[in-house]
């Protein structure tokens, strides 16, 4: 299983207008036609709150690992996705990306605000003790929806290693979470946290 996240930012001179339709365009042509690759977020920072750049797209390849990489970038080089990788470029930058496996199963966004944690895993602390804990920090939030937790693939990808991202019925009840993780070194510290929208809703 394969977490790819892409670190989206707009090009100078373009209009926020024509970035959300022809950069989005190009991420909804590709889910469209590649089935296996699963666009579970596509969101803006809001709000101003978490750190650049201001996009972010996490692509969810359940049967595949880090081969997938192979196929796309056979598609790329055969000028298969040309037709909507070619505008993306014109008004999109992706800075960089990060491979990561999730934590637990990944849920698609539906809720339209989202808190993201990014975090470091504590020292000796596995996968499945995380995937635990998050699934006991989810029950005890039934307002929210955890849509992904997931840690970097060894170092292909930024710092922290760690990303969750909780879907909010309002921005309000992020209220409920967002001082949970103060001081905390076990089994995470948490680096920073952001808020996202949906691509084309986010506040700038």
């Amino acid at each position: 299983m394969l977490i790819y996240i892409e670190f989206i930012s707009r090009r100078p001179g373009i209009g926020l207008h024509e970035f959300h339709t022809v950069a989005g365009g190009g991420q909804s042509g590709w889910a469209g036609d590649y089935g296996d690759d699963i666009a579970l977020l596509n969101l803006g920072r809001s709000w101003r709150i978490g750190p650049d750049p201001e996009y972010m797209c996490v692509w969810y390849t359940p049967g595949s690992g880090l081969d997938r990489i192979d196929f796309w970038e056979q598609t790329f080089r055969s000028g298969d996705a040309d037709a909507y990788e070619e505008p993306f470029r014109l008004a999109a930058r992706i800075d960089r990306a990060g491979c990561y496996e999730p934590i637990g199963e990944p849920v698609r966004g539906t809720a339209g605000r989202y808190y993201a944690e990014w975090f470091e895993p504590a020292p000796g602390v596995t996968a499945a003790e995380l995937e635990t804990w998050f699934a006991e920090r989810a029950a005890r939030h039934g307002d929210l929806q955890l849509n992904l937790a997931c840690l970097r693939i060894g170092h292909l990808g930024p710092e922290p290693r760690g990303l969750a991202v909780w879907g909010l019925p309002s921005w309000g009840a992020s209220d409920a979470i967002v001082r949970e993780l103060d001081g905390a070194e076990q089994p995470v510290h948490l680096v920073t946290a952001s808020f996202y929208a949906d691509w084309g809703q986010e506040q700038l």
